[in-house]
């Protein structure tokens, strides 16, 4: 499952957290030689804050082998406020789109192409719940070239550019609108629902998360959309409660 973790329900999540960003600090600082904040071991920067949400690929024991960040670009982004030289043109134009958001910092332990497919789906089904009309990145050219060739379609925003740590990157623009997904889906054949968001203030939300996700998948075998594996999962969990209150 890809857990969508947000300000409202973080708090589910941080072992998960600190394991992200211990394992960002690992891709990005050791392995390739960023000049990134380092804080308790993990690699932070000025995107991890309230308006964060971490799409995170978590499997049954409760670890993460894979993340990415996405924000609102509206007050704060990579691309326009660090790096607007990557882009042609004036960057700070690219916000008079309201749905603008940006991605950064994707992490696939060990580079499982299922869970590679899982991130490309479900970031732009997530930002289609929340209204974005495009997500900004800047991925170095390598990544670009495998985002492209497993079906995103991103949007060059600029030439190949070099930044500081020695690589070339380019800055891009991914669409996020219905068609995208049903490309990704029908390029991959994937039609399962994996998705998932906790309620924070649901009241089971107290039971362990292994628990809460299992009942998710449990849920996904027969749930035909984002909505409807909610609903489902609630109802599990809301059983299982009231089971283990009565024992």
């Amino acid at each position: 499952m890809l857990h969508i973790c947000t300000n409202q329900n973080r708090r589910l999540y941080r072992t998960q957290l600190e394991t992200m960003h211990r394992q960002r600090y690992e891709l990005f600082v050791r392995t390739k030689g960023w000049n990134l904040q380092v804080r308790d071991g993990g690699e932070y920067d000025e995107g991890d804050d309230e308006r964060a949400v971490y799409l995170l690929s978590i499997d049954d024991t409760g670890s993460v082998y894979g993340s990415l960040r996405v924000r609102p670009a509206d007050d704060f982004s990579m691309v326009i406020d660090r790096m607007p030289h990557h882009v042609t043109g004036d960057a700070s134009t690219l916000r008079q789109d309201p749905g603008l958001w940006e991605m950064a910092r994707w992490v696939n332990i060990g580079g499982d192409p299922a869970a590679g497919q899982d991130m490309r789906i479900g970031v732009i089904e997530y930002l289609l719940r929340r209204g974005a009309t495009q997500c900004l990145a800047l991925p170095d050219v390598s990544m670009l070239a495998y985002a492209i060739r497993t079906g995103w379609r991103f949007r060059a925003l600029g030439a190949p550019t070099p930044y500081p740590e020695g690589g070339i990157a380019v800055a891009a623009s991914l669409p996020i609108e219905p068609d995208e997904v049903d490309y990704l889906r029908d390029l991959t054949g994937r039609r399962d629902t994996f998705l998932m968001e906790i309620n924070a203030d649901a009241h089971w939300a107290d039971l362990p998360l292994t628990t809460i996700a299992a009942a998710y998948a449990d849920a996904a075998a027969l749930a035909t959309d984002f909505d409807d594996l909610a609903a489902r999962t609630d109802l599990r969990l809301k059983r299982l409660r009231t089971m283990s209150q009565v024992a």
